[in-house]
């Protein structure tokens, strides 16, 4: 379970959150939906320590994960997100596959676990990418082949929590049910949740279990079938 509580975050003289707080059972799919702006993705940082909040704070059964005072990266690794604009998660000069490679290597202290190339040309397939593609720089690649690159980056990691942020709003909607359809079942398999946020309000009611809406004056509230 991960639970936020009273999160208040202020950027650039603008009161983003205030009082914000929702809970993220394991192995549930929970969207979060609002405007632009709002401060979706803001939430989003603050659950990868990208941000620290100005009050408030975030657990992880029950240990503190994050406060004003500072972020525990050790329980963090198990939170990765996929970013709306996936390049910017990818080293400009270095190809894919030395990417994943590295990315594996730091999880896994320093050495490739056995097994790593098979299962990231078997993921890869998963998400309808070639492998050929590990050969290729960045700049090389499109949004949507980035997009796809960045969720399977973070599956390999089988993380507690996965994050994603508007992250399949470059593939075409085929396409598009296709990855979320694989990653639930990947995060399912391994007990894992997901945080779907999005300003796609049919997008999320359809995969998500539990919802959390921002109103108009920013204010976070759960919504609750009636």
């Amino acid at each position: 379970m991960i639970r936020a509580e009273g999160l208040c975050k202020t950027l650039a003289g603008r009161a983003v959150l205030h009082g914000a707080s929702l809970e993220i059972p394991d192995g549930s799919t929970v969207g979060l939906y609002g405007r632009s702006g709002i401060g979706k993705t803001t939430i989003a940082r603050l659950l990868c320590g990208l941000l620290l909040p100005d009050a408030g704070e975030i657990r992880v059964d029950g240990e503190l994960l994050s406060c004003r005072r500072g972020y525990d990266r050790s329980l963090g690794l198990g939170i990765q997100m996929v970013y709306q604009q996936p390049h910017a998660s990818l080293d400009p000069v270095q190809k894919l596959g030395r990417g994943f490679d590295e990315l594996m290597r730091y999880h896994a202290g320093g050495r490739l676990p056995p097994g790593h190339g098979e299962a990231l040309h078997a993921l890869l397939e998963q998400v309808g990418l070639d492998g050929e593609i590990l050969n290729h720089l960045p700049r090389q690649i499109s949004g949507g082949e980035a997009q796809r690159v960045a969720i399977a980056r973070c599956l390999l990691l089988r993380p507690r929590l996965l994050i994603l942020d508007e992250a399949t709003s470059m593939l075409d909607v085929s396409t598009q049910a296709n990855v979320l359809g694989l990653v639930r079942r990947a995060m399912g398999e391994a007990g894992g949740s997901i945080l779907l946020i999005s300003h796609d309000r049919a997008l999320v009611e359809r995969l998500c279990g539990r919802i959390y809406l921002f109103d108009e004056d920013g204010g976070l509230r759960e919504r609750r079938d009636t």
